[in-house]
């Protein structure tokens, strides 16, 4: 059978081509974008009427109304407390020079002082390219978010940790929470909480919750079972062991989990400012709408500096554990003698924002913005004028020679026949289950109307993952056999995927305009990393009996690469397909503010026209059944594979 499948699967594509030529422009369920078919336009009307029973619905009134307003009070807290003035008052509780010194104080105190050194540099980085006030806005959605995303994931990763039916029952929401591209749930969300702060926390947090879920159970899951075992057979109780032995033995793994929720409310809180976060979100939008390169590059320099403060300064504490030796008397006298010294520089500066107002208010003669923006045009036209083979001749040969054929193939093909090959596909790798479901969710997208969008974002899609996996293979091959080339991109792969997608948005518009191209290449960009780092740990866990054995057999490099290391690490590579097309199809889709077209761009214009709300809703469904068919497809494959 693992014979016949490529067969198969080549069979099928070249049925799938040969009818859709034969076929071509019947029945491809092409309508207008601003045209709503039966099903949005009925989709639409509820929603107003959703909108319009907020204030006499039992569920509004008693249940989403209260939530709202409870996330809004504590987000608003935050905010007047470091970024708007509080109530009576032309300032902020706590002034910029106060912010900085209670980050410096608190950084230093969880970690060393160069990592506090750092962050006191970016923070003022911020301020320097005029983003003080936005920079602030984001650190206090990102701690609003990130402390009510800690107080619900943490004891759930504890309980699923210890309980495996917790475990297999949050499974499957975890990972729809992971295929859920991040544009999708905002709509909802803002359609239930209206849009504010309160709507853009409460989906940062579903995105972050997932997170330290998933990391906190696996510390649980694999501590060591000796110690466990002696203080129950010493006689102590569920709750005793848990407090005393496995929490602080899992203490290492949890602040890693409490880093990395912090990474992702900092990704989705930029995103968010398309349902009406605050913070440094607002300006990258903007920039993105009227194109404006210089003031994207001014905004996504502040956002790179906030997500690299907010990683180094989490990471730093979890790392900060470097010996298992106690300190001695005179050490810990030292420390407390230096936290209690910067702790009262960090107090005096917070007086002294309160009380002189060049340190309560971010100085306006204290901005380099326009010298940013300045450059970055004129870096911008220069590679357009003097790269232009790279740029616009690179753009052009991928859409002529690849996009705009499987485009034609996907979009002017009758649906039945496409619906046909994905069933075909499903059935040859994933089998009949998943036929079944691929089958079923296909025609779900078939019945919504919005068919021809569909296609339009998976070709994008296939041709982003496609040039995702011929990157990510071969550098995950390269530093899966080299060390010294594993630690030389280490710190490129860890930035980029700490960076929030919609970051990369604003070079490629710069290098590429506003195409259907632009979306492809940030796909791309943003999905390498978490496939150079998947294919390279798979090629590290081939046997190395195996490379010795083909070696001493005179198989030469390339032959162990091919006749070896990638077949033994077939699995992983195709995790890592699976993760590209995940992550690229979650770009493709915000892509839609570059001229992306296709789902994203419905979405987008949902939210901003009322008459068409419906359609971006069930847009935003759409691209959630398109990344479920394909998730499946390729987990089902990996598990055949195994």
């Amino acid at each position: 059978m693992h014979l016949r499948k490529p067969y198969l699967l080549l069979g099928s594509v070249a049925l799938w081509i040969l009818l859709g030529r034969l076929l071509q422009g019947k029945n491809t369920l092409q309508i207008a974008t601003y045209e709503n078919t039966s099903f949005t336009a009925f989709v639409g009307r509820k929603a107003l009427d959703l909108r319009g029973n907020r204030t006499e619905s039992p569920a509004f009134i008693y249940i989403f109304n209260p939530i709202r307003s409870a996330i809004d009070g504590f987000v608003q807290v935050i905010r007047n407390l470091i970024a708007v003035p509080a109530p009576n008052s032309v300032i902020p509780i706590i002034g910029w020079l106060g912010v900085v010194g209670l980050i410096a104080f608190a950084v230093f105190a969880t970690s060393q002082w160069r990592t506090a050194l750092l962050s006191v540099s970016l923070l003022l980085a911020c301020g320097a390219l005029g983003m003080w006030q936005y920079t602030m806005d984001s650190i206090a959605m990102t701690l609003a978010a990130v402390l009510l995303s800690l107080a619900i994931g943490i004891p759930l990763g504890i309980w699923a940790g210890l309980s495996d039916r917790t475990l297999k029952i949050l499974t499957p929401l975890l990972d729809l929470a992971q295929i859920l591209p991040t544009l999708v749930y905002m709509a909802p969300i803002a359609l239930i909480f209206m849009i504010g702060a309160a709507s853009a926390t409460i989906a940062t947090m579903i995105y972050s919750i997932p997170i330290c879920i998933r990391i906190t159970s696996h510390a649980i899951r694999t501590l060591n079972q000796s110690p466990i075992e002696a203080a129950e057979s010493m006689g102590s109780t569920q709750k005793q062991t848990l407090t005393k032995v496995q929490i602080p033995m899992a203490k290492q793994m949890i602040v890693l989990g409490i880093n990395q929720t912090v990474m992702a409310a900092v990704s989705f809180v930029v995103v968010a400012a398309l349902i009406g976060a605050p913070g440094l979100g607002k300006p990258v939008i903007e920039a993105l709408i009227i194109r404006n390169v210089g003031q994207g590059f001014v905004a996504g320099f502040a956002v790179v500096f906030l997500a690299i403060l907010m990683d180094r300064s989490t990471s730093a504490a979890a790392k900060r554990q470097t010996s298992f030796i106690p300190p001695t008397a005179k050490e810990i006298k030292q420390k407390r003698i230096i936290l209690i010294a910067t702790g009262l520089l960090a107090a005096a500066s917070v007086f002294i924002s309160r009380t002189i107002l060049w340190a309560a208010v971010w100085p306006k003669e204290i901005d380099i913005s326009p010298q940013v923006a300045r450059i970055a045009n004129n870096a911008t036209a220069w590679v357009l004028d003097n790269l232009y083979i790279f740029t616009v001749g690179f753009k052009d040969l991928i859409s002529y020679s690849i996009l705009n054929p499987l485009e034609v193939q996907l979009s002017a093909s009758p649906w039945y026949v496409t619906v046909a090959m994905i069933v075909a596909l499903a059935l040859i790798i994933g089998g009949l289950r998943t036929a079944i479901l691929a089958f079923v969710l296909a025609m779900a997208i078939v019945v919504s109307g919005l068919w021809y969008e569909a296609m339009l974002t998976l070709t994008q899609t296939i041709v982003g993952c496609l040039l995702t996996m011929i990157i990510g293979i071969a550098l995950g091959i390269w530093t899966g056999r080299s060390d010294r080339v594993e630690r030389a991109l280490r710190p490129f792969l860890d930035a980029g995927q700490t960076l929030p997608a919609f970051v990369y948005l604003v070079p490629m518009l710069g290098l590429f305009g506003p195409t259907r191209f632009t979306a492809i290449a940030t796909g791309i960009v943003y999905a390498i990393p978490v496939v150079v780092k998947l294919v390279c740990e798979g090629i590290r866990a081939v046997p190395h009996s195996l490379v010795e054995a083909a070696t001493a057999a005179g198989s030469s490099t390339r032959q162990i690469i091919t006749k070896v290391q990638l077949p033994a690490a077939k699995k992983t590579i195709l995790l890592a397909t699976n993760q590209g097309l995940i992550y690229v199809l979650a770009v493709v889709v915000i892509g839609g503010f570059v001229g992306a077209g296709g789902l994203g761009y419905l979405v987008i214009v949902g939210n901003s026209k009322p008459e068409l709300q419906g359609k971006g809703l069930i847009a935003g469904a759409a691209i959630l059944l398109l990344g479920v068919i394909f998730d499946r497809i390729m987990q089902a494959g990996a598990r055949r594979s195994a």
